[in-house]
């Protein structure tokens, strides 16, 4: 793997002649890496999505030219997840010593980008940042009016505002097997 390949995935400018036919090979263009046999990185971004219908046809030229320039996908919906900790130590924390200072204790937020935005997607991202095992994880509510705890569904997460932020509260199953999770 060249330093060339970010992330493995765009070719840069900087990549070598074998490091473009790697590129080509793993994006599977491989018909195409005799045409760009002497080829570096900055030989084939530099060529036009014309040049490369003309030299690959319609649908390749097209598929090469937008594997050239993918850009990352934004997320299209980003939430921040914080674990709850105890009540003292949240008590403490937004009680002042009296001087502007407090005791230190901070609440540490975690970015999860969505995609699909679905319930599914919320759990799995959920157990990859609290490093609890998915199947382990029953059920994920959020906590409605009242104390109510109401089943994140499809729709639900369909519904949460971008940069929404929510403290989470990783609960016991009642049957002792697995966990719940609570948005708040």
């Amino acid at each position: 793997e060249g330093v060339s390949l970010t992330g493995g995935e765009q070719l840069h400018p900087s990549a070598t002649i074998q490091e473009t036919q790697q590129w080509l090979l793993k994006h599977r263009f491989s018909t195409y890496t005799r045409v760009f046999s002497n080829f570096s990185g900055t030989d084939l971004l530099k060529l036009t999505r014309e040049d490369l219908v003309q030299i690959c046809g319609p649908a390749d030229g097209i598929r090469l030219y937008n594997a050239l320039k993918s850009r990352s996908v934004r997320p299209r919906l980003t939430i921040y997840v914080c674990q709850e900790q105890s009540r003292t130590i949240r008590l403490e924390r937004q009680q002042d010593s009296g001087n502007g200072e407090n005791n230190g204790a901070i609440f540490v937020y975690h970015a999860i980008y969505l995609e699909e935005m679905a319930a599914s997607e919320v759990t799995r991202k959920l157990a990859l940042v609290f490093n609890i095992p998915l199947h382990q994880i029953n059920q994920v509510y959020r906590q409605g009016p009242t104390g109510i705890h109401i089943l994140v569904s499809d729709q639900m997460v369909q519904n949460f505002e971008d940069e929404s932020c929510f403290l989470i509260t990783i609960i016991k199953a009642e049957n002792g097997e697995g966990f719940h999770i609570i948005l708040k």
